[in-house]
């Protein structure tokens, strides 16, 4: 009798510590970044869009390489407007860093355009409404192209992030 006692105490202590370990799976969602990047890219109104690649998020936008899973994403290839759309996925415990660089990135741009605010209202203007979202270990950048209410853009993003 102790002896069934003690194997049915022991089965239940290991399903107790099986089921502890198995995480919430439901509580963090697991995006695809190509999916969000294409969602907001149809709102975003990019001039000309160029693939973002590895090189530019390195040496444009400034985040180490080593902090990001996955990214997908484009930038206009009109001198002079705005449009960008960003979608990083860190690494675990990365999404702080990335967003600082992509802040960073997105200030020195905003430098640049006061210089030149007179003769491009309109460029100046998306790039500060600009938009810097983080969820999780996903960063997404989105500067819109002319003409674009950026209420459009977070209803997208807010969308694509359920």
């Amino acid at each position: 009798m102790k002896r069934i006692f003690v194997i049915l105490l022991s089965v239940c202590l290991l399903c107790g510590t099986l089921a502890g370990c198995g995480g919430d799976s439901a509580g963090k969602a697991n995006y695809n970044v190509n999916d969000i990047a294409s969602a907001l890219e149809s709102v975003a109104s990019i001039e000309n869009p160029i693939d973002i690649t590895e090189d530019d998020l390195t040496y444009e936008f400034g985040v180490d390489m080593e902090q990001v899973a996955e990214f997908a994403g484009q930038k206009t290839g009109v001198a002079n407007t705005a449009g960008t759309v960003l979608v990083i996925k860190a690494n675990a415990g990365k999404a702080s860093d990335v967003k600082t660089a992509l802040e960073n990135y997105k200030n020195g741009l905003i430098a640049v355009s006061e210089n030149y605010q007179s003769d491009f209202p309109d460029a100046y203007k998306q790039i500060s409404d600009g938009r810097i979202v983080t969820k999780g270990d996903c960063v997404i950048l989105a500067i819109a192209g002319a003409g674009v209410e950026y209420t459009d853009v977070d209803t997208a993003v807010d969308e694509a992030l359920k």
